[in-house]
């Protein structure tokens, strides 16, 4: 039991120095945990490198290995943003293709085949930038950090894609309307949730929406965001309309899945993607060109500020640190926004 949780959730990392039995404490938690892991892998590494150097030979970690020893390195000097991104990228994408290959017989071929796995899921060309940032880093800290573990970069030789100037193509009100009537229950809300509050749409702000965080009485929705170091949280005021679609759903699932915190959910659980309801979705209605998920919050920022929102103030609600991006991607509408009401986006419940 290398590592073990005890009955009180207290976590430790349990080896032997000279014949005694050590019980190192780690605290409670999944974060806990992945630290004693960590540390026994690091403790089964220097065994297993002392057996085979015995033996006169050289032991190899694999690229699995190599990530997690990377990241127990380097956690003090990673932002989350960082490390969130590298465990995102190692578990999408590289793990199923090289996560038990040895770092020594890694090969320009294994980051194409990476590539070509992202290219398939319909991953930019920016983010295939930054995941190829993210992943080949532990390599480069294998050869710059730690003498002997590996020589030469295996992808040395990798160009950076080409990016072009970031460009909205928002899609029709009528097409987004449509897609809802077609999507499942469980994706039709979700995409109204995320129409409605601007967020990110996926794990780090639109599924982490919890129930706890909803203020009904100043019609508003805190959101915790683990892509904003800066701003970790913030208010988003809402639409009436939509805080009366809100609390009627809170209602149904209260009765039948009152443990659930989270508003976007299936059957009591936390939604993890949505991408392959919204594509089926947009498949049963006919529309074959790129509308992406993503899109749902171009449509929010440029509504926004077509409708006069500040753009400091809009800034805040959707997370960006700083107006910048507003300016540079979205437009320069910019007028003044009265504070805490809603921004005005057309309503998806018109009739």
């Amino acid at each position: 039991m290398p590592v073990y949780v005890k009955p009180n959730g207290l976590t430790y990392c349990v080896y032997y120095i000279n014949g005694k039995r050590i019980w190192q404490p780690f605290g409670r938690g999944a974060q806990a945990k992945e630290q004693a892991e960590t540390l026994d892998l690091e403790i089964k590494l220097k065994k297993k490198t002392s057996q085979i150097a015995a033996k006169g030979y050289k032991y190899v970690v694999t690229y699995g290995e190599l990530v997690q020893l990377y990241l127990n390195a380097k956690s003090i000097e990673l932002s989350n943003n960082t490390i969130d991104g590298i465990l995102r990228a190692m578990k999408t994408y590289a793990r199923p293709l090289i996560g038990t290959k040895p770092i020594t017989q890694i090969t320009m071929n294994d980051w194409w085949d990476i590539q070509k796995r992202m290219i398939k899921r319909d991953v930019s060309n920016r983010t295939i930038n930054i995941y190829f940032t993210y992943l080949s880093g532990p390599l480069s800290w294998a050869i710059n950090d730690n003498e002997g573990m590996l020589d030469v970069h295996p992808w040395r030789n990798r160009r950076r894609l080409k990016t072009v100037k970031y460009r909205i193509d928002l899609f029709i009100l009528s097409e987004f309307k449509r897609i809802l009537a077609a999507a499942e229950p469980h994706c039709s809300w979700a995409l109204q949730v995320a129409y409605y509050t601007g967020v990110r749409p996926g794990p780090s702000e639109l599924f982490n929406l919890q129930w706890k965080d909803v203020d009904w009485h100043q019609d508003r929705i805190g959101i915790h965001s683990t892509k904003s170091q800066a701003a970790p949280f913030r208010w988003q005021y809402v639409d009436r309309k939509f805080m009366q679609k809100l609390w009627h759903h809170s209602h149904h699932q209260r009765k039948h899945y009152p443990q659930c915190p989270y508003i976007c959910s299936y059957k009591g659980k936390q939604i993890r993607s949505i991408k392959r309801s919204w594509a089926k979705a947009k498949e049963r209605v006919g529309i074959t060109r790129k509308i992406r998920l993503y899109d749902i919050r171009h449509f929010y920022i440029t509504y926004a500020l077509a409708s006069g929102a500040d753009i400091m103030e809009l800034a805040e609600r959707v997370g960006h640190t700083n107006s910048k991006m507003i300016v540079e991607v979205y437009a320069h509408l910019a007028k003044d926004l009265q504070k805490n009401k809603p921004l005005e986006i057309p309503s998806l419940y018109n009739t």
